[in-house]
């Protein structure tokens, strides 16, 4: 049987209860239920860990398919910079293009360029910035989902500049509309995407209303059909359009090294590159408690080497990054975007979140009732004391802090502690004795 967690599907017929999920996920948002893995939807942040961890392949993400472009008069495919690392070789970006088409797209647009782009915007709105610091990447949505569960004060600290992919598909979506003559419901634009938060975060975006991209397509779903197809494809077209600042985005640093390289960031602060969730809240943990200071901007991925190691993705990591390497060094080109135009678009807010992010602190989420998630955090505090604190993971929970947590939300009692079930089997069983050696005064004493 599977059970549906929005993309995420959970196959229980795979699923041995291992705990592996639960133990490496770094938001406690797994838990083992009568055995079998079981996600709270308010902790995840679909980063995608878990399912790299899962050893019988049981947590997987629903995506799109080719079938679904069926459904449109006109298709574009928005292909992640990530997508070309899953390929040896030379020119790979321009053949993944064709053969993109040739699977049945019409038209492919390339993240990339959408990187570039925002990458301009980024340093026009840091030229101007006078908020508080640090600016943080808003490139990973798996980390903005991190930030407004477990820090919501750094909420307003993310950069509001849209993903790259929302960029592109913008701009294809109005000139396609005004070069075709098509109504926008018939372009379906679909996104190859390397892992559930980027899948989750167009699905339901909350940066505005509505996507303006149709559907996703992971990777590792069309990794396959498409390699089919390259070996066999012929580059009759020049599709490529980006450069090596865009497609560097795939991997840790590509960011911020444009910003280095424009002379974008302050001398007297610091700027950092983080990956990895558990190195992330970290970092994070330091600025809040005041241990990390003097930083302008932090580049953080949820992902080990960025995307590049979604967990959406083929290609081991470390040789997917080889590859962006050289690709970035193959396409040092002069861009094709013109600076003076992204600039003007900026200052009329063309690149900007079109709606306020907004905190999800998870203590609001004990009970609706601010009053009652106070008394309840008050309980959970008090039945954590209570427990052993071996962190040991027997219980379902990935530690006794969490076990509190359900055990307050009415998700679980204190005896599936097994060593609180110990305690209060040995309170009954001597109960019971105790109540072995008593006799009702009318029989007679022996």
């Amino acid at each position: 049987m599977k059970k549906s967690y929005g993309i995420i599907t959970i196959d229980e017929d795979k699923c041995q209860g291992c705990v592996n999920c639960m133990m490496s996920c770094r938001t406690e948002a797994i838990r083992i239920y009568e055995g079998k893995a079981r996600i709270l939807t308010n902790k995840c942040i679909y980063c995608g860990k878990c399912f790299r961890d899962c050893p019988e392949n049981a947590i997987t993400a629903s995506t799109h398919g080719l079938e679904d472009l069926k459904r449109y008069k006109y298709t574009i495919v928005i292909p992640t910079s990530s997508l070309y690392a899953q390929f040896p070789g030379e020119g790979v970006p321009n053949k993944v293009l064709c053969a993109l088409k040739a699977l049945g797209f019409d038209d492919v647009c390339e993240e990339a360029v959408g990187a570039e782009i925002a990458s301009i915007a980024t340093q026009e709105y840091l030229k101007e910035y006078r908020g508080p610091y640090p600016i943080i990447s808003s490139y990973c949505p798996a980390i903005i989902r991190l930030i407004q569960i477990q820090f919501p004060n750094f909420v307003d600290n993310i950069n509001p500049i849209e993903l790259p992919a929302e960029i592109t598909a913008k701009y294809a979506r109005e000139e396609k509309v005004k070069e075709l003559g098509l109504r926008e419901e018939e372009i379906g634009i679909f996104y190859i995407a390397p892992c559930p938060a980027k899948i989750v975060a167009i699905a339901k975006t909350e940066t505005k209303e509505r996507s303006y991209i149709n559907g996703t397509i992971s990777i590792s779903a069309i990794y396959g059909q498409l390699l089919a197809v390259l070996r066999e494809v012929r580059e009759e077209e020049d599709l490529q359009k980006a450069t090596g600042v865009g497609i560097g985005w795939a991997m840790k640093g590509g960011e911020i090294r444009e910003l280095e390289r424009q002379r974008c960031l302050r001398d007297d602060k610091e700027s950092i590159v983080v990956d990895g969730i558990k190195n992330v809240i970290k970092v994070l943990d330091g600025i809040e408690n005041g241990k990390l200071r003097n930083i302008e901007f932090i580049e953080a991925r949820s992902c080990p080497e960025g995307c590049i190691g979604g967990a959406l993705t083929v290609a081991d990591r470390y040789v997917a990054r080889g590859r962006i390497r050289k690709l970035m060094l193959g396409n040092e080109k002069e861009s094709e975007i013109k600076r003076e135009e992204v600039v003007r678009r900026f200052r009329e807010g063309y690149y900007f979140f079109e709606k306020r992010l907004k905190p999800k602190p998870f203590a609001s989420r004990l009970d609706p009732d601010p009053i009652k998630a106070v008394e309840k955090m008050k309980l959970r505090d008090e039945i954590h004391s209570s427990l052993p604190g071996l962190d040991c993971g027997a219980c379902g929970a990935p530690n006794c802090r969490a076990l509190a947590d359900d055990v307050v939300q009415g998700r679980a009692e204190v005896t599936d502690c097994i060593f609180k079930w110990r305690e209060r089997a040995k309170d009954l069983a001597e109960e019971v004795m105790e109540w072995a050696g008593k006799k009702p005064h009318s029989i007679p004493k022996r």
